[in-house]
């Protein structure tokens, strides 16, 4: 017996196209540039019409807010799924991972792609809003384990932003300079991060 054709609800197939343009938008975002990418070619690299954009998105921005509330879903995801009950395994988890996967042709798109979100969220207050939700929800995915292993008196919120700013900022030298900042030099800053959070006591 075939398989039978799975038919669509027409809310399926507008989710469906939805997802089909804010890939399309955010690929080309990274490789052009926001500015340099108009609603036309979304429409063209997603293989859909233009009729298509309009119909799930009011404009160029509506598209890029989308954009950018499908990042802070993802981060509220990454807050659900990443708890570890051993800090030692969390904190060897995330150098792991960093370093398998900061060099790949997905992390790299990704990476430019929010470099040029970062832009435009410090020019458009909404955007930037949006923005700030995403990275705020990155920092409580990794708050309670990184605290778990410092001083007691270091604040979880100071430095869960450390953790992150560690991520991003070695990951775009990495990027730029693979031979001049490795990939591991992530994971020994998280090391010493974490071992001068544990001995010292903030003032």
């Amino acid at each position: 017996m075939g398989l039978m054709a799975v038919r669509l609800t027409r809310a399926q197939k507008q989710q469906q196209t939805r997802e089909q343009l804010l890939a399309a938008a955010e690929a080309l975002f990274a490789e052009r540039g926001i500015h340099r990418t108009s609603l036309d070619d979304v429409a063209a690299e997603a293989g859909l019409s233009k009729g298509a954009v309009y119909a799930n998105f009011d404009s160029k921005s509506g598209l890029l807010l989308a954009l950018l509330q499908r990042l802070n879903d993802a981060g509220d995801q990454c807050e659900d799924g990443q708890r570890a009950t051993d800090p030692q395994a969390w904190q060897r988890r995330l150098g792991e991972s960093f370093e398998a996967n900061v060099a790949t042709a997905e992390s790299r798109r990704f990476t430019m792609a929010f470099a040029e979100f970062w832009l435009y969220g410090m020019r458009n207050a909404e955007a930037g809003r949006v923005l700030s939700d995403a990275l705020e929800a990155g920092r409580r995915a990794n708050a309670a384990e990184a605290s778990a292993k410092a001083n007691r008196d270091v604040p979880t919120d100071r430095l869960a932003a450390l953790v992150m700013a560690l991520d991003i900022g070695i990951g775009l030298q990495h990027l730029i300079d693979p031979e001049r900042v490795p990939a591991e030099l992530f994971t020994a800053g998280l090391e010493m991060l974490l071992r001068g959070a544990a001995e010292t006591t903030p003032r």
